[in-house]
């Protein structure tokens, strides 16, 4: 698209697209706290996990791949240029062929299907509990809050699954171009919700200074605020607005492309204006916003909850791990 500076600083932007498609789902954790044991001790410690494994895993991952395989090395290159969009593109593929270790990439094949398998399981779970907590709160049909005798919600699982028929899709159109529409969409929604959860902090925030409690009474706090999720919100604003850059270019136009990379900003501004207009609500200054509801039932839970300590060193490393 273009060189020099500009050309740097662009390639180095749209890294920051891909990684923001690369940690969606890291919020998972939170709507997983309404059906876990003991959550305000095991959700703190959840988040704290999460944080040291992508850090571990994919952080380390990219530094170690990045080091296998450089960006100008020939093979890579060759596969780009042959307009190869299968896994024989992959760097992390490159380097397992010059590893000469026969089983290698059978564990890898293996590591990749599990990782797929786990990623779609959380999907589907947070999904239809998204959709149960609609229904539960009258925003989606009543059918939704059918559930198995095990508590299951069978109806919102079902209406999740049936998303996932999108990807015969890539039977059309090819499936490179079919992963780069839904990269671009989900990134975008991911932005969104990341935007609006700094932003439902930042409320809460100013709702504990309006009302004289401080931070120091809260189970879990997190470091650097509310100045961390101000910074955060201002560069997920930048990306969420200038994440289809490309088709701004001369010759890149497209309309696919820039549809999926900035669909998502008037649908979610116009479910926002459409509910404040149909519901009348308003904006609660720092001094209404209701910060108590709910908390004497989770208090009542947690004293029942019984702190189950490890007691021998295989299970403080299960307990570490799980």
């Amino acid at each position: 698209m273009t060189t020099g500076d500009t050309g740097r600083f662009l390639g180095f932007f749209s890294v920051l697209v891909n990684a923001a498609f690369s940690y969606a789902g890291v919020e998972i954790v939170a709507v997983a706290s309404g059906e876990s044991q003991n959550p305000k001790r095991n959700l703190p410690k959840a988040a704290r996990r999460i944080f040291w494994r992508i850090l571990f895993f994919y952080s380390l991952g990219s530094l170690a791949i990045g080091v296998l395989v450089p960006y100008n090395d020939p093979d890579l290159l060759s596969q780009q240029a042959a307009g190869v969009h299968t896994a024989a593109a992959s760097p992390w593929v490159i380097a397992i062929k010059r590893a000469s270790i026969p089983a290698l990439p059978s564990i890898i094949n293996a590591v990749i299907l599990s990782s797929a398998l786990s990623s779609g399981n959380a999907f589907l779970y947070t999904g239809s509990r998204y959709l149960l907590a609609l229904a539960s709160n009258g925003l989606a049909p009543k059918f939704l809050l059918k559930t198995t005798d095990s508590g299951n919600p069978i109806y919102c699982v079902a209406a999740t699954a049936i998303f996932s028929l999108l990807t015969y899709l890539s039977v059309s159109s090819g499936p490179n171009q079919i992963f780069l529409w839904f990269q671009s969409l989900t990134t975008m929604c991911t932005l969104i919700t990341w935007s609006s959860i700094c932003v439902a902090y930042l409320h809460f925030y100013g709702g504990l200074k309006a009302n004289n409690i401080s931070r120091e009474t809260l189970v879990h706090r997190a470091p650097f605020q509310p100045y961390g999720a101000m910074i955060a919100l201002v560069f997920f604003l930048i990306i969420i607005f200038f994440n289809g850059f490309a088709v701004f270019f001369p010759g890149n136009w497209n309309v696919y492309n820039f549809v999926t990379a900035y669909i998502g900003i008037p649908i979610f501004v116009a479910l926002f204006i459409g509910w404040k207009v149909v519901r009348h609500t308003k904006w609660l200054s720092p001094q209404e916003r209701d910060l108590f509801t709910g908390k004497a039932e989770i208090d009542a839970l947690d004293e029942i909850w019984e702190d189950d300590k490890p007691r021998n060193i295989w299970q403080k490393i299960w307990n570490w791990i799980a």
